[in-house]
């Protein structure tokens, strides 16, 4: 009887072994297999056979992708991928889902000057294919080296990025106002040295190379010659001159003379080696004709 009761015993001691044996079992097997979800926050994550850099690579996962996460090893976390668990950075996963909107390549500006010519190439001895007006919105496509990229009659061009801006530029200004901006811009290049043939504000420019650069800094653009100037703009007397006006000389000796009209009788001119760029009375020798570039 006594041989009996200890075989009881025994089996149900042992029945209870079996069941904490399943249940710390299955309890280890939960924690082991828990899984959650995240989402990859790189633009590309490489997915590795082993948690480390030097890790095989098995693959990659695209930005905003979920994916089954199991557990952390370091700085990386196991991840489904495919039939296999692999390694990811954790550093690129997130619970939220990222935005997987790209920024657009193309942006508007607003063309600044009066009259803005479009170029085949990045440069101002390129071909002229077109003008656009000022106000004028255009889609651009990057800035390089002071040109941006356009699109003109379907096809890739370029224009002076001085002359675009991000906001509209107002309509309102008056050809006098505009012709003060020119005068105004003009007389900071006083004392700067005369060049015969030069067409450099700073380093020398003669008569016709300053009036020429003054007026393309704000979208004109006129001939490299004193004689040829006179044909540009818009005749006006006088009498009737306004400050930015285009003063032409006569020829002494086959030789013009042109500058720049900036109030009270005065005219800002390149006039020679002696006197660099300076100001002078505007009817200091005979006047030729008054051409209004400015619009």
């Amino acid at each position: 009887m006594r041989h009996k009761i200890k075989k009881i015993v025994i089996s149900y001691i042992l029945s209870i072994c079996c069941i904490l044996s399943f249940t710390i079992g299955s309890f280890k097997s939960h924690n082991v297999y828990a899984s959650y979800s995240r989402y990859i926050t790189a633009r590309s994550l490489t997915v590795r056979k082993k948690a480390s850099i030097k890790g095989k690579v098995a693959g990659y996962y695209k930005k905003g992708t979920k994916v089954t996460c199991y557990s952390k090893s370091g700085n990386w976390t196991k991840v489904k991928y495919g039939s296999h668990k692999y390694y990811v950075s954790t550093k690129y996963l997130s619970t939220k889902k990222p935005s997987t909107a790209t920024k657009s390549s193309t942006y508007v500006r607003y063309v600044t000057a009066s009259s803005l010519t479009v170029r085949k190439k990045a440069t101002t001895s390129s071909a002229k294919l077109g003008s656009y007006k000022k106000g004028t919105s255009i889609t651009c496509y990057g800035n390089k080296s002071g040109w941006t990229t356009i699109k003109y009659s379907g096809k890739s061009a370029y224009v002076s990025s001085s002359y675009l801006s991000s906001t509209k530029p107002s309509k309102t200004n008056s050809t006098v106002s505009k012709g003060r901006q020119v005068a105004n811009y003009a007389k900071q290049f006083i004392g700067n040295p005369y060049k015969w043939g030069g067409e450099s504000l700073t380093r020398g420019a003669d008569c016709s190379g300053f009036t020429m650069k003054v007026y393309q800094h704000f979208g004109y653009y006129l001939p490299h010659s004193s004689i040829s100037q006179r044909s540009y703009g818009k005749s006006v007397s006088w009498s009737s001159k306004q400050v930015g006006d285009l003063i032409c000389y006569n020829a002494i000796n086959g030789v013009g003379h042109v500058g720049i009209y900036i109030g009270n009788n005065k005219v800002v001119h390149a006039g020679s080696t002696a006197t660099g760029i300076h100001t002078s009375t505007a009817n200091y020798r005979s006047v030729n004709c008054v051409r209004r570039i400015v619009k």
